[in-house]
């Protein structure tokens, strides 16, 4: 049987296979931490799975308070038969994502085929996307953004359905709907889909029957419902925290930078050059043309936050680039359809939840962007296939690129990235556990990592018991996240200062190198149990010394 027949009749099987395969591989090391936010979602899913209850004990709740972040709870109820099969583990708790990311790759292929009437483009979108760095990334950690982009996706290909037969407008509207029960950004990003979705079709949405798409706004209105009423009784996890709107200019530095430029707040100048409106604007601006940058897209990534990309790589293959430009190129020159306007208005319009942000660029929040980015690398491929001289260079930049990502994920990342993982609070667990009552107290060094949730998962802390105690004491810093003080009797989470831990015999203290020294400190005060480096094996990560 030729090569072609077998793409042809078995492609999105093997396509499927290679994805999956893909996303699995060591998902219990790499990535080589848990972050605090998975390690949330797993518990939280043992705690419904053992008592029904979430941490703090509230019943079956839609969104989970955790660390005072307000998380939206399908993820982890999704968790919990894989936690109840697997046990409570790096695997069972990343696992859903896995299967989400390879279910994406299946719908994206329905879409472009429904879309184009073109199944060799609808094959090439669904490969493209398999292999795609950035979809990799969030697939194999437990990312909630993840989970929603796949919901969204089958939001759009029963919509598309709908078209056909009005009855599949409701299923469209659970799947949409079920977006902001898993994802605080959905808010947002769901909503820019929807209204893309209404502007491309209008007519045909206003010929459904009235029962029809009264019954779909009810289903979709019940579902987020909880979420709606979460935003009025201010639990919209950390959106104040890091929402631009959070954020203008104090009055103070502008004052003393219109002074010294020789300015007036009510000068014509101050209105065309130096306005608050115009500096929001020039903001925003600039974080929309980061997420297009090539700094962004295909030579490091999120360069902010160093945990939401691998290491020296962008969010897409390097050798994209040439499929991208040529797939505008093919975008372009094609009639414009719907087809062609879904893909460029969520490509214009998906990177809003990050750019409202205070951050420069934000990988999280422009995840949605990475679909219509995927379609237009596509259209670039099945353009190169269509000159025999012009697959080689195919083969040559795909394979080259992908050698290039899985180098620097798989190899580079967890030696590079350890820090920026949260690396080192499940060696502490498993090193204290065994001995931990041998101590009057084990006091670990409070952080905004939230360690005490470390302390649950890996110590598959009774739930039950958890719940009579648990207490979660509001940060300083207004609309941030809380922090837990104490687990048990013994274990306290402080803000470690070394002449006040020094003074308590037989205790431990856990804490990093700055606030547990052993520079210019008597030897007679403490032993060092162990040293937890960073898996770089240079810088250390945690010190646990046993005051004498």
């Amino acid at each position: 049987m030729k090569i072609s027949k077998i793409i042809k009749q078995y492609g999105l099987l093997l396509i499927l296979g290679l994805a999956l395969v893909v996303r699995l591989y060591k998902i219990d090391v790499i990535p080589p931490h848990l972050t605090s936010d998975e390690a949330a979602l797993g518990y939280n899913a043992y705690s419904v799975l053992k008592t029904g209850r979430d941490e703090y004990g509230s019943l079956f709740p839609i969104i989970f308070k955790s660390f005072g972040d307000y998380k939206p709870g399908l993820y982890v109820y999704f968790t919990v038969p894989t936690v109840g099969i697997f046990g409570l583990n790096e695997f069972s708790v990343r696992l859903v994502s896995v299967l989400a990311g390879v279910l994406a790759v299946f719908v994206l292929y329905e879409i472009v085929k429904r879309l184009t009437q073109n199944s060799n483009l609808a094959l090439i979108a669904s490969f493209v996307l398999s292999l795609n760095p950035w979809h990799i990334f969030f697939s194999r950690g437990a990312w909630e953004v993840n989970l929603s982009l796949t919901l969204t996706l089958l939001g759009i290909l029963f919509f598309l359905f709908s078209l056909k037969k009005e009855k599949w407008l409701l299923v469209s509207a659970i799947f949409f709907g079920s977006t902001f029960v898993c994802y605080q950004g959905a808010k947002l990003s769901t909503l820019i889909v929807l209204v893309i979705l209404f502007c491309i079709y209008r007519r045909e949405i206003f010929q459904f029957k009235s029962k029809v798409m009264l019954i779909s706004l009810f289903i979709g209105f019940l579902i987020t419902l909880p979420i709606i009423s979460s935003v009025f009784q201010g639990k919209v996890g950390r959106l104040s925290v890091f929402s631009v709107f959070s954020y203008p200019r104090e009055d103070e530095s502008l004052n003393h930078f219109l002074q010294e430029a020789g300015v007036s707040r009510d000068s014509l100048v101050y209105r065309i050059y130096y306005s608050e409106s115009l500096n929001f604007f020039r903001g925003i601006l600039g974080r929309w043309f980061n997420h297009f940058s090539l700094r962004f897209l295909f030579f490091e990534g999120d360069w902010q936050n160093l945990r939401h990309s691998a290491p020296y790589h962008g969010v897409m293959l390097l050798g994209d680039i040439v499929f991208l430009v040529t797939g505008i190129w093919v975008l372009i020159r094609r009639k414009i359809g719907k087809f062609e306007q879904l893909v460029f208005g969520w490509l214009v319009l998906s990177s809003l939840p990050a750019v409202l942000s205070r951050d420069q660029v934000q990988a999280v929040r422009a995840y949605n962007m990475l679909i219509p980015l995927v379609i237009i690398v596509a259209l670039g491929v099945n353009q190169f296939l269509k000159y025999r001289w012009s697959k080689l260079m195919l083969a040559v930049l795909y394979l080259g690129g992908l050698v290039y990502f899985f180098e620097s994920y798989f190899i580079q990342m967890p030696y590079l990235r350890s820090r920026d993982w949260n690396y080192g609070y499940k060696q502490i667990v498993e090193y204290i556990t065994p001995i931990q009552d041998d101590y009057n107290e084990v006091r670990i060094q409070q952080s905004f990592a939230q360690p005490y949730i470390y302390f649950l998962f890996y110590q598959k802390y009774d739930p039950s018991e958890y719940q009579k105690t648990a207490t979660l004491v509001d940060s300083e810093y207004k609309f941030d996240v809380g922090k837990v003080e104490e687990l048990g009797d013994r274990i306290k989470f402080v803000n470690i200062t070394w002449e006040n831990e020094r003074a308590n015999p037989r205790n431990l203290v856990v804490a990093d190198t700055v606030m547990a020294p052993v520079e210019n400190v008597p030897v007679d005060d403490y032993t060092v149990l162990k040293e937890i480096k960073y898996l770089d094996r240079i810088y250390t990560a945690f010190r646990i010394m046993e005051i004498k």
